[in-house]
């Protein structure tokens, strides 16, 4: 007897129940409608008599597949269904938005594959067909007209040769069922599937179609052909390349003749119908494997395809998500000969739920080769009849429990399939294989469905014996209108739609698959989530959920830009349906409020010997902070210079401690770490790092009011570095404020000045390069020290103690960063320049020499170096410093910009008479050139050395120590266009 391979809808109105003298007919099997592809169209016979295409999969001889044989008896009995369920948390599967799906790859041939051939099929309206007896099979119209009704059976070798110009003709009325027609039987050598197809948007459900088939001289009961409930959702891009409606397939099997039957109707068929006859070769395994294979997930797929990401509201992305259930035995798509996808499917952002379906083909298969068979032969009427992507389930299951993948990644994503109209997002389709409306599934395949559910939605937090909040677009067939709706985890395909699914038998063990499902899952997080996604400083946040069992559990909060582990949480929780598990108070350790930025929270547990599957997701914290301002206190000049070993005096990082938009710092930079006390100035190096947005940060001496310059420029995507030298304010204080977004920031001091301090400052008339590996080819290696001789050096004595350098990264193939430090000192935790790939990029610092040396270290990416000394410190030397608060000293955007080789002589703003060098920071903004330099002198020709490297879409600042002559100092602009903007800090005199 044939079955339809799918599952069966609601009971036809139409449904006849009369016998024949022939045959009885059966309980009719309905073929639900969808779209499918045109295969295109018979020109029409007549105005009424309407053409449809009949499509005929014909068997590709090819060597064998991998062997595999029927699965032995099942493991254990399943254990009885749970009497309650805890409450499930609303959870959204509707996607947010659909891309372009991926290119398929090309189709590979497959040992196993099916093609299809076209003919073309017409029904007649009923008035003009003709009395006859259907078992004729003759196709001479007038002979078959006078056939009696108790025909003899057809014989395969009684069957017209089928032609695939001349449409199959449905004409014929069997006086046993007057208010059908039928057609002759058709030949299907090679075919084992049939299903009939549509144009889309056609109701063609009246028109009841029936189908029963010969086998060894044997007509079968009819078997009614439903219209197929399996729909794709609206937007997918199943959806979008669904052509045709169609029914369900059905499986004749080894049959010599199928011979289809229609409701009579006045008009006949609808225009371009399809009957797809589907056929693939059985093939047998080269040699049987053991019937007990191993459990674990072969995602071997060679026939898939890229894969579209669909946006939902769970927070799980599309990547292979962790798993606490050992995954079964899964025959891959290449084990069972699946063909190329036809496109590739959208994949959601999780699993919410599970639908257990039965194919309702014949439970008469009696090899591993047969059942692949079938799996081949719908995969292709899905896609070539019904014009999806793929075959619509994520898995099959056959009777001996084995388990294959159905659509091409299911085991690893949540990909969206065909198999519940308007629940197929977010859900896994777990089909039986065979019909189980009145036959139990064996042991075996309950525990096999049971694992894939198990194994699929543990890694998503569900109980199987739960609820979710799902979301449905609703459709044709479903029972629920769009809305979201408190679903069961697992669910019968009848739960969601007006079907019989997956089958009386199938349905009534459905609850003994769920308590499975979750002994085998043993503990976890369930549906969790968070109270919320944004919070400001100082708020709180609460993982919510259920647990299943109990969990020692700890939640971690770590900062997303820095990967630092900045607070963690400990607790313990009984079984719960649901409520409170664990809260971050929005603090770190030391209980200062963590900064603005996104942080992830990371929630494991354990119960006994049982690892959770952990639940991840981030939390954004929002906000300003600007504490109190402190007194001012006013600057003291004639400061001499206190060289030192870099020191840190601030790391945001590891506090969690950013600074947000339009937010202020107060850095301590005296009395700590080895800075006196009495320091009136610091030289220090400020660097941004992990800006969330393109911003600038400024420096000033505590208590002072805030100035319009910056000190360094930044964006998301470089880490940035600026050194200046800066008056220390009230309290030995130092501020920073950041203007935009939020920003680590990291403060290095390279040393002091102090009234008590004799060494001064010596500007050279110029720069002298004491590096420049350029010139000898040999880029600095990575993590590799190289010495550079300062002292007695192109003007620098050999008593100099330290000098102001200039330090240039030239166009570094990759991130990193260059340090110059005293020789000998340690590396690693301190940068002078951060690179920025393919860019030149320079900072001013300030380094102490050692034996006159000093060393310069590169991290991330070998490059060359260029470094120039603009001035010395030693006792021999005698301007001392004096800091102001940063004052505009000029700005070129009060009018025109300094164009390509232009040098143009600018006063400097806010100096004393008797200054002899300056310290200013000097800002390129607006540059039109992918690259350019300034220069910045006093007098005397142009320096062949550059002062800041800058370039088209970023501001960039650095400090110059320049001598002016007569008030004023030279700016070069070397290529395309650039303002300057320039603010003093300080200068130095005699």
């Amino acid at each position: 007897m044939p079955h339809a391979h799918v599952c069966r809808d609601r009971p036809d109105p139409f449904a006849d129940t009369r016998t024949s003298s022939l045959t009885a007919v059966t309980p009719w099997l309905t073929l639900r409608g969808s779209d499918v592809i045109h295969h295109g169209t018979a020109a029409m016979p007549t105005r009424l008599l309407l053409a449809l295409a009949v499509s005929a999969a014909v068997a590709v001889p090819g060597g064998p597949l991998p062997g595999v044989v029927a699965a032995a008896a099942a493991p254990a009995a399943l254990a009885p269904s749970a009497t309650s369920t805890p409450s499930g948390v609303t959870e959204s599967a509707l996607a947010a938005g659909l891309g372009a799906a991926a290119e398929p790859p090309a189709p590979e041939p497959s040992d196993s594959a099916a093609t299809v051939d076209e003919l073309p099929l017409v029904v007649a309206p009923r008035d003009e067909a003709t009395p006859v007896d259907p078992d004729a099979v003759t196709s001479d119209r007038d002979a078959r007209a006078s056939q009696p009704l108790d025909g003899t059976p057809a014989g395969p070798e009684d069957l017209p040769p089928v032609d695939d110009d001349a449409p199959v003709v449905a004409d014929l009325v069997d006086d046993a069922a007057p208010d059908r027609v039928v057609t002759p039987p058709v030949d299907t050598a090679d075919v084992q599937t049939v299903g009939v197809t549509w144009p889309a948007g056609v109701e063609a459900a009246d028109l009841a179609p029936r189908a029963r088939s010969l086998t060894d001289g044997q007509w079968s009961p009819w078997s009614d052909l439903e219209a197929s409930d399996l729909a794709p959702d609206a937007g997918g891009v199943d959806a979008a390349h669904q052509l045709r409606g169609g029914t369900d397939a059905l499986w004749i099997g080894d049959a010599d003749a199928v011979q289809l039957s229609f409701a009579g109707t006045a008009d006949g068929g609808p225009a371009d119908m399809v009957l797809a006859l589907v056929g693939s070769p059985e093939v047998e395994p080269d040699a049987p494997t053991a019937t007990s294979a191993p459990a674990t997930w072969r995602g071997d797929d060679a026939t898939g395809g890229g894969a579209t990401v669909v946006q939902t509201a769970d927070v799980r992305t599309s990547a292979v998500a962790p798993a606490s259930v050992a995954a079964p035995r899964v025959y891959s798509r290449a084990e069972w000969g699946a063909r190329a996808q036809a496109c590739a499917p959208d994949v959601a952002r999780t699993l919410l739920a599970a639908v257990v379906h039965h194919t309702a083909g014949s439970n008469a298969y009696a090899s591993v080769a047969q059942a692949m068979q079938q799996i081949r032969n719908d995969q292709a009427y899905h896609i070539t009849g019904r014009g999806w992507c793929d075959i619509g389930y994520n898995f099959l299951v056959d009777k001996w429990g084995n388990v294959y993948e159905g659509r091409a990644n299911s085991g690893t994503q949540p990909v969206i399939g065909v198999h519940a109209g308007g629940f197929n997002t977010s859900t896994v389709g777990v089909s039986m294989l065979g019909d189980y409306s009145s036959t139990t599934p064996s042991a075996a395949t309950q525990e096999s469905v049971a694992r894939v559910i198990a194994w699929r939605l543990a890694s998503y937090h569900r109980d199987p014996m739960s609820t979710v909040g799902y979301t449905t677009q609703g459709g044709e067939n479903s029972r629920f209108g769009p809305g979201t709706i408190a679903l069961p985890v697992v669910v019968g395909h009848r739960d969601t739609a007006y079907t019989a699914c997956p089958g009386n038998g199938g349905y009534a063990v459905l609850g003994a698959i769920k308590s499975r499902a979750r002994a085998l899952i043993g503990a976890g997080f369930v549906n969790p989530a968070t109270t919320t996604t944004s919070m400001g400083i100082g708020g709180s946040v609460s993982v919510t959920g259920g647990v299943i069992t109990g969990a020692s559990w700890s939640l971690a909060v770590t900062d997303t830009r820095t990967g630092i582990i900045v607070q963690r949480v400990n607790g313990s929780s009984g079984a719960s349906g649901g409520g409170t598990i664990a809260t971050w108070d929005g603090k770190v350790p030391a209980g200062t409020a963590a900064g603005p930025g996104t942080y992830r929270l990371t929630l494991t547990g354990t119960y006994g010997a049982t690892t959770l599957v952990p639940y991840e997701t981030t939390v954004t914290v929002t906000g300003s902070q600007n504490p109190p301002t402190v007194a001012p206190v006013p600057l003291t000049g004639d400061l001499g210079f206190v060289p030192m070993t870099p020191v840190r005096v601030l790391d945001t990082r590891p506090s969690a401690g950013a600074l947000g938009p339009a937010s202020r710092v107060d850095v301590q930079v005296a009395g700590v770490a080895g800075v006196p006390a009495d320091a009136k100035a610091v030289a220090m190096t400020v660097t941004a790092v992990n800006s969330s947005t393109i911003t600038h940060v400024r420096a000033w001496p505590a208590g002072q009011a805030r100035p319009d310059a910056s000190v360094l420029n930044t964006d998301p995507g470089r880490t940035t570095a600026g050194s200046l030298v800066v008056g220390v304010g009230g309290e030995g204080k130092v501020s920073l404020w950041n203007n935009l977004g939020s920003t680590h920031l990291v403060v290095d001091v390279t040393g002091y000045y102090t009234t008590a301090s004799s060494t001064g400052y010596a500007a050279l008339g110029t720069a002298t390069r004491v590096l420049d590996t350029r010139v000898s080819g040999e880029v600095v290696q990575p993590r590799v020290r190289r010495t550079v001789q300062v002292a007695g050096v192109g003007g620098v004595p050999a008593d100099a103690t330290a000098v102001a350098v200039n330090v240039v990264s030239v166009r570094p193939g990759g991130f990193g960063y260059v340090a110059v430090v005293p020789s000998g000192a340690a590396v690693g935790t301190t940068s002078t320049v951060n690179n920025q790939p393919g860019r030149d990029t320079a900072n001013r610092a300030v380094v102490t020499l050692t034996n006159g040396g000093l060393d310069v270290y590169v991290d991330g990416v070998a490059q060359h170096v260029v470094v120039d000394v603009v001035g010395w410190y030693g006792s021999g030397a005698t301007t001392e410093f004096t800091p102001v608060a940063p004052v505009r000293a000029f700005d070129t955007r009060s009018g025109a910009p300094l164009g390509a080789g232009e040098t143009r002589s600018l006063v400097v703003s806010g100096l004393p008479a008797d200054a002899r060098s300056v310290a200013m920071n000097l800002t390129s903004t607006g540059a039109t050139s992918a690259a350019t330099y300034l220069t910045v002198w006093g007098a005397g020709g142009r320096p062949g050395t550059s002062d800041l490297n800058a370039g088209a879409g970023r501001d960039q600042a650095n400090q110059v120590y320049v001598s002016p002559a007569g008030g004023r100092v030279n700016v070069y602009n070397d290529l395309g266009s650039s303002h300057v903007v320039a603010d003093v800090f300080g200068y130095f005199a005699d």
